[in-house]
């Protein structure tokens, strides 16, 4: 039986202060990372589905994974992921500390959820180090593509044990690679790639990777190459990042702190320039690696205001212009900057969109869907989002999905607050990247 989340309609000019929780793509590389250089604190990571299934796994392959209040030891979850309403985040000000790995004598049977990040960085961390595993997950992660990395992890001299080529469950056992010059063609996902940088320094001669075709999402490599040179690994890239050397340098135990979460940031920006209202937000990183940094710029040209102050930023709405972005390197923006397109002037058109099929839901036919209930007319094509007609208001009581996709959850929040009051199908799905976001969303709401 469904249990439907009642979603808050239309607020005219918002006023809100929001805590941002730590990022997640952040946490995981840092999880990994430690992990791979035997030791490490992770300051102010974030607690979330995602990354307590990572931190879990980790310890259930032998690695000594602490992290109060949110896993025993061994890896057992202590019940849903906590959370402070206060500050929007997962137990934050818990570290996690990562100890030295003993490999387990038995095989070991992973179940990631919905987990892209985690299974396809754990499928390449395990492949170079010495056990036997099993890398699974939910029904939805089943679909998602592995291929490309598969076929690079053969290619090095992984010795993956599966009859399916390009989707999990993947079994493998371990050992130290070689390493050395390696092609890719990520196709769906940047993730793939980042996978092969975190394993490398493990390899015997490090790894030169070369990347065939389009790479999506290029901002998340630059953030895997800061977290590798944060635990004491060389990084270069080249021609225009589609070559990386990672050095077989030993990764070090490094004391690493999670800055705040640009993806998270991207929704109450968003409410600003739906209801003509101001939202600060933060603490964030105006300099992040983080590709959806973006976000504030995209609204800036399409008419909203931005200012910072220290690591805050203000963001007033409403929108005067169509929103027109390349959303190629920044796919995670997406679900945000349709709500915000379909309460713009109408031409809103976004770009860049190919590989939404891949993520947690088709993410392009379920947010186009959604949006036309609420009385917008989309016209979606190759990989186009474009608006013709926005969202109408009045449109209290109609009924739209999460396809158990966080970043949907938290898109229709904000529709709500041009469309009416709606009733979403699965509002728990957001723990996935922000336990936290109801309770900051009070703030936006009242």
């Amino acid at each position: 039986m469904t249990a439907w989340t009642t979603l808050p309609g239309p607020r005219a000019a918002v006023r809100a202060t929001i805590g941002l929780p730590p990022s997640k793509s952040v946490t995981n590389r840092a999880l990994i990372a430690a992990a791979a250089a035997g030791g490490g604190e992770i300051v102010s990571p974030l607690a979330c589905d995602d990354t307590v299934l990572l931190a879990s796994a980790l310890a259930r392959c032998g690695w000594d994974v602490r992290w109060p209040g949110v896993l025993e030891a061994g890896g057992q979850r202590i019940g849903e992921t906590p959370h402070d309403p206060r500050h929007g985040s997962s137990a934050a000000a818990r570290p996690v500390t990562i100890g030295a790995r003993t490999a387990p004598r038995r095989q070991v049977a992973l179940d990631l959820g919905n987990s892209g990040t985690g299974s396809r960085f754990l499928l390449a961390l395990l492949s170079a180090m010495p056990g036997r595993c099993i890398v699974d997950g939910s029904s939805r992660l089943r679909e998602r593509p592995m291929g490309p990395l598969l076929g690079a992890l053969r290619t090095l001299g992984a010795r993956i044990e599966t009859a399916d080529a390009e989707t999990l469950p993947v079994a493998f056992a371990g050992r130290q690679l070689e390493g050395g010059r390696v092609k890719i063609a990520p196709g769906a996902s940047s993730q793939f790639v980042s996978a092969l940088m975190m394993m490398a320094p493990l390899t015997r001669r490090g790894l030169d990777i070369v990347i065939e075709g389009a790479l999506p999402s290029r901002p998340y490599l630059d953030l895997t190459a800061e977290v590798l040179r944060a635990f004491g690994v060389e990084v270069a890239c080249g021609d225009g990042g589609a070559r990386w050397h990672v050095s077989p340098d030993r990764l070090l135990p490094a004391r690493y702190r999670v800055e705040g979460d640009w993806s998270a940031a991207a929704f109450f920006l968003a409410a600003a320039a739906v209801t003509g209202g101001t939202v600060t937000v933060g603490p964030l990183a105006s300099s992040s690696a983080q590709g959806d940094r973006v976000m504030a710029a995209i609204l800036e040209r399409a008419g909203a205001r931005v200012a910072w102050n220290a690591n805050e930023a203000t963001l007033s709405g409403p929108l005067h212009r169509p929103v027109d972005a390349d959303l190629s390197a920044t796919p995670d923006l997406f679900p945000a900057l349709a709500v915000a397109a379909a309460a713009a002037p109408p031409g809103s058109r976004l770009t860049g969109l190919e590989n939404l099929r891949y993520k947690e839901s088709d993410r392009l036919g379920v947010m186009a869907d959604d949006l036309q209930r609420l009385g917008a007319a989309i016209e979606v094509s190759d990989g186009t989002f474009e608006v013709r007609r926005g969202i109408a208001p009045g449109r209290s009581g109609t009924r739209v999905t999460a396809a158990g996709d966080h970043r949907i959850a938290m898109a229709m929040a904000v529709a709500a607050l041009r469309a009416g009051e709606l009733m979403l199908d699965d509002g728990a799905c957001v723990a996935k990247s922000f336990p936290g976001f109801w309770e900051q969303w009070l703030k936006v709401t009242g």
